[in-house]
């Protein structure tokens, strides 16, 4: 725990999945706690996603202007 309230913490989890991650200070969730987060495997598998995920935002967006 710094000066500025930043709290660093490290996770290394050992298998490829999603993951709910609490963090709390004095038995309290900090802010934005839990996180979802999703480790991939490999590069390709994250690369993928991002790709998926951009493709889906412009997609939506699109829609959203059509409207």
């Amino acid at each position: 725990h710094l000066q500025d309230r930043t709290i660093i913490c490290r996770y290394n989890p050992t298998e490829p999945g999603d993951y709910l991650i609490s963090v709390k200070w004095s038995d309290e969730h900090v802010y934005g706690s839990p996180f979802h987060t999703h480790i991939f495997e490999r590069q390709e598998d994250l690369d993928r996603f991002l790709l998926e995920q951009k493709n889906y935002r412009l997609t939506h967006q699109a829609w959203k202007d059509e409207i």
